[in-house]
């Protein structure tokens, strides 16, 4: 069945990543919303309305603290029904990221993944989580990004999922295979060609 049946928001919670940064066509997130509204809203008489709720430099634990209010802000009407899309991990990962100095624990990462299930079962919403994608720690600029780290935390995530029966998107290996690094701008974002590689994966995943 595809993700996508049955709701009208699709609410996306991420980092700099989910934000865009580095595509002039507003990242993989801006896609998918372009891609639902020429597909669906557009020729059809359904209204799906695309979120971006990417701040860059997330980490999970702040995306818990502010979930819940932007769930309660985008129910406007009572057969609102939510897809939420979370993106986070990347910056758990690094042992220096900027917004926080330093690596998640393990445990506090899976916490707070736990956490954000939970937020979004609470509020009725469809869950799936977007995998880990590589990064290129030869073009970092002081960030200790490694293969090793995020392939770490994305098998976390995997782990969650699997034990609250969480569809998971996994880009991590099949990216490496495609040697994703080399389309990064920087240690760690991915070019307009990147995004839309990622644009186009998530699309199968959530029509699937």
């Amino acid at each position: 069945m595809s993700l996508l049946r049955d709701i009208n928001k699709i609410l996306i919670f991420g980092d700099s990543i989910v934000y865009g940064k580095w595509d002039s066509e507003g990242g993989w997130a801006a896609r998918l919303r372009r891609y639902i509204d020429e597909k669906y809203n557009f020729n059809d008489d359904k209204n799906i309305q695309v979120y971006n709720f990417g701040i860059p430099g997330e980490v999970a634990r702040r995306m818990v603290k502010r979930v819940e209010s932007e769930l309660i802000f985008c129910k406007t009407e009572p057969h609102d029904r939510f897809l939420v899309i979370f993106a986070v991990g990347a910056n758990d990962s690094c042992p220096n990221n900027w917004m926080t100095k330093q690596q998640t624990t393990e445990s506090d990462f899976k916490s707070s993944l736990r956490k954000l299930i939970g937020i979004g079962k609470k509020h009725q919403c469809r869950i799936v989580f977007v995998g880990l994608t590589p990064v290129n720690p030869a073009k970092s600029k002081g960030l200790l990004f490694t293969n090793e780290q995020v392939s770490r935390y994305d098998r976390y995530i995997s782990e969650i999922c699997v034990e609250n029966k969480i569809k998971r998107l996994d880009l991590f290996r099949s990216l490496m295979k495609l040697n994703f690094p080399e389309v990064l701008i920087d240690a760690v974002h991915p070019d307009s060609s990147g995004h839309k590689i990622l644009a186009e994966r998530i699309v199968n995943f959530l029509e699937s």
